[in-house]
This record gives structure tokens, C-alpha cells and sequence, in this order.
């Protein structure tokens, strides 16, 4: 609100004295007075001046839609399915909104009919859509700046520790801690078992560290990393092969790629909740039951990606299996995905997908007790474990690329080796 202050101003002093009045003049000129408009301060948020609206902030819900977001405030039905198909567009690229996610109404002040006239939707960190009802329907989708950093990390695994512990010891960001853990993960999927590391285990790692308005919430590319796991050390770098393609991968010391055929899990940022197991009893049936696959659990929502290159055959539902998706990678592997939420868009038989694409999204559907992906692998037409399969190494490194290679590291090498194992203060009084 703008404020006006008025000071009063004093032009002649009468005095009243035996029935004369007289007149007191001062040396000083007179002043009139000026109105001093006092501006409230703008809280600039998302591009609007919040102190201008009502703000109602709230989560999506289970199930919900943007007719659950917007019905309450205002908007109908007609303009929610007009903005919704907008959302879609391409360039928009908003296909739906996911559980737990933050929202944001601003209404305006003495709106006595709260209608929206925008609504934030906080889709990630890293962007956010607005949606707005003023004289037209409009989305935009805007990215928030984000700074990348060159940053070193060492740990140790201690005991009653664990590798996302050791991690965060260091970063204390949730986020960060993640990605690193994820990223280790990846890139030493064929190497290290890492539901299997032990005290004494040690990592370093050179990484590139985001941050959005000085918070770190994330990472970019590793740029080099060593392992050591049950007394072994292991290096890899990230080296681009091929500048024209900017075909780019994980190598280690000798030029040997990390990379096999198979990603080890199709969910990131999971916890492996039940192993392959023909014995298992199982919680719903409550009798011992093959369990042919491996579960990993995750939030509802939390995309689900295809493990290897190969063709979506089956994208259906059966009563104990809920949504799921089986692809054929080659004539020898195939590989399912259960009790999905839903498919991804696009996502029906015949269609190819690459290693990382995202083919559906965790749920609980069919005979689950809680959000997870049940991840079932084939060989030669029979279930198998796929943490226990040996897959060939992936190619080598050309050879006249590798004395690059080999100067590319050193430098990257020696820093690693530089770095001290941070002490962990872990199980300390």
C-alpha cells in the first residue's frame, strides 16, 4: 500500500493581548508542506510482487489434476482443459503434474470471488511453470540460473556406515548426496557391488557442483573418480571420444570403458527393498514364493527407465503384475518393469527406446504393498538374477586415441592421488 504522510506547516503565530491582536513576524521565510509518498517494499518472487495478491500455497495431492488445483480458485473447467492442452505443447513440455509437488495461487487483494490469476507450479529445483488467467490463458515455462563449480569429495565407509552417509558427512545437501551416490553407482555398476561395500571402503572424487542462489542442490558431470572397494583401487575419468558427436563416456586408467550393456537399476535414488529370491516369503499370498525379480522402492511418481536399448513388446496390466512394461533388447536378454502408476507418454508395443529412457512411473498397482518397481530379467526365455550376470566389456578405446587420453588424465590422476581420505566422525560419542 502507498502511504502518504501530511506535515502540518506553521505560517503566523497570533497573540491575543489587552483586546489588540498584533502580528509576529519571524526572519524565516514560511514553508509550505509536501505530501512524502513512503513506497511499501516489493517481495519479488517468481517474477510478481507477492505483497500485491492474496498467495494460497499448497501440494498436489494423490490422483489430483489441474482441475483440482484450479476449480477452487475460480477457474473453469473449459479454461483449465484450454491451459492444460497449452501445458502440453512442446515447447511448454508439461504432460502432467506429480504427487508432493509445491504450488502457488496469487489471487487479488479484495478478490472477494478468489480467482486465480496465476498459479506457480514448481515442477523441480531447477524450473518452474506459471500459468496465467488475466485477460488471456497463457504458460510459460521458465529455468531458474544455475552456477557450476569444479569441486573435490573424499570419504571413508565406516562402520555402521554407508556409502549416502559417507557422502553427506561431507556435503550435507540432500540433493547433492543423491546424485553423487547415484553417480558412483553408474559408473562403477559392473565393478563394485555396492549393496555389498564394507568399512574401510574410500572414495575421491573431482565433480562439478550446482548451485541455484548460492545453495548447492546438485551435480553436474564427474569429472574423475577413485574407488578403492575390499582393498582394490579403481579410477575412471570422463573423456569425450569424438568432438564431432560429443560422444562421451567413462574410462578408466588404461582406456577401457566403464559402461556395459545393462544398467544396474531402472529407478535412481532407490533402495533395492527385496533381492531375487526363489525361497522368499511373500507379504501379500503369506507362503514361500519365487520371487523372480529384484524390487527397488521409490515415491509414487518417480520415473522408471528402460535398463538397455531394445523394443517395447508388452505395455499392459494383469491383476498381480498392475502396470507394467516387458522390452526386448536382443535375441538373448529381455526386461521387465511392475506395478507401475502408468506408462510414459508414447510408451505401447513396438516402440524402440534407448539405455535411460523413461518408459513409466513407480506406483503400487496389482499385488505390491507399497510404491516400487519389481525389476525382472531374462535370459534365453528364463528369469534370472541380473545382479549376477557377466557381461562382456564394452569396446575399447581406439588406439590412436588413447596417448590423448593418457595426457588428458594425468593431470586429473595426480590430483586424485593428491587428496586426503576426509576422517569420518561417524558412531562418535
Amino acid at each position: 500500500m502507498i502511504k502518504k504522510f501530511f506535515v502540518a506547516g506553521i505560517a503566523a503565530l497570533l497573540v491575543a493581548c489587552g483586546g489588540n491582536e498584533k502580528k509576529l513576524k519571524s526572519d524565516a521565510q514560511p514553508t509550505v508542506a509536501k505530501d512524502t509518498v513512503v513506497e511499501t517494499p516489493k517481495n519479488m518472487k517468481y517474477g510478481f510482487d507477492f505483497n500485491a495478491y492474496e498467495v494460497y500455497r499448497d501440494t498436489v495431492k494423490m490422483n489430483w489434476t489441474m482441475s483440482h488445483m484450479l476449480l477452487p480458485y475460480g477457474i473453469d473447467q473449459y479454461s483449465i482443459n484450454l491451459i492444460a492442452e497449452m501445458a502440453g505443447d512442446t515447447a511448454v513440455g508439461l504432460d502432467y503434474v506429480n504427487y508432493n509437488d509445491p504450488f502457488i495461487v496469487l489471487v487479488n487483494k479484495g478478490d472477494t470471488n478468489k480467482r486465480a490469476q496465476h498459479l506457480i507450479y514448481e515442477a523441480n529445483i531447477e524450473s518452474y511453470y506459471v500459468f496465467n488467467f488475466g485477460d488471456s490463458l497463457s504458460v510459460e515455462k521458465h529455468y531458474r540460473d544455475i552456477k557450476i563449480n569444479r569441486n573435490t569429495l573424499t570419504g571413508e565407509i565406516v562402520q555402521n556406515s554407508n556409502l549416502t552417509l559417507a557422502i553427506d558427512e561431507q556435503v550435507n545437501d540432500f540433493g547433492t548426496t543423491a546424485a553423487l551416490a547415484e553417480a558412483f553407482e553408474n559408473i562403477f555398476a559392473w565393478s563394485i557391488d555396492f549393496f555389498k561395500l564394507q568399512a574401510g571402503d574410500q572414495f575421491k572424487v573431482v565433480y562439478e557442483q550446482k548451485s541455484i542462489d548460492g545453495k548447492a542442490y546438485g551435480i553436474g558431470d564427474i569429472i574423475g573418480i577413485w574407488f578403492k572397494h575390499s582393498g582394490e583401487g579403481m579410477y575412471s575419468f570422463r573423456y569425450t571420444t569424438d568432438s564431432t558427436t560429443m560422444e562421451t563416456g567413462y574410462y578408466n586408467e588404461e582406456g577401457k570403458e566403464m559402461k556395459r550393456p545393462f544398467l544396474m537399476s531402472p529407478v535412481k535414488f532407490a533402495r533395492m527393498t527385496s533381492a531375487y529370491n526363489l525361497r522368499r516369503f511373500h507379504p501379500i499370498y503369506k507362503r514361500v514364493k519365487a520371487h523372480k525379480g529384484t524390487d527397488y522402492a521409490a515415491p509414487y511418481g518417480t520415473p522408471i527407465l528402460s535398463t538397455a536399448d531394445g523394443t517395447v513388446t508388452k505395455a499392459s496390466r494383469t491383476g498381480g503384475n498392475g502396470n507394467y512394461v516387458k522390452i526386448r533388447h536382443n535375441a538373448t536378454y529381455e526386461t521387465q518393469y511392475l506395478h507401475m502408476q502408468k506408462f510414459a507418454k508414447g510408451i505401447r508395443p513396438g516402440v524402440r527406446v534407448k539405455q535411460g529412457d523413461v518408459i513409466g512411473y513407480v506406483g503400487s498397482t496389482g499385488a505390491a504393498t507399497g510404491p516400487h518397481v519389481c525389476y525382472r530379467f531374462w535370459k534365453n526365455g528364463k528369469q534370472v538374477d541380473h545382479r549376477a550376470q557377466k557381461f562382456p566389456q564394452s569396446e575399447p578405446m581406439k588406439k590412436d586415441l588413447i596417448p590423448g587420453y593418457l595426457s588428458f588424465i594425468a593431470p586429473l590422476k595426480a590430483e586424485l592421488d593428491s587428496l586426503a581420505i576426509a576422517p569420518s566422525n561417524i558412531g562418535e560419542e
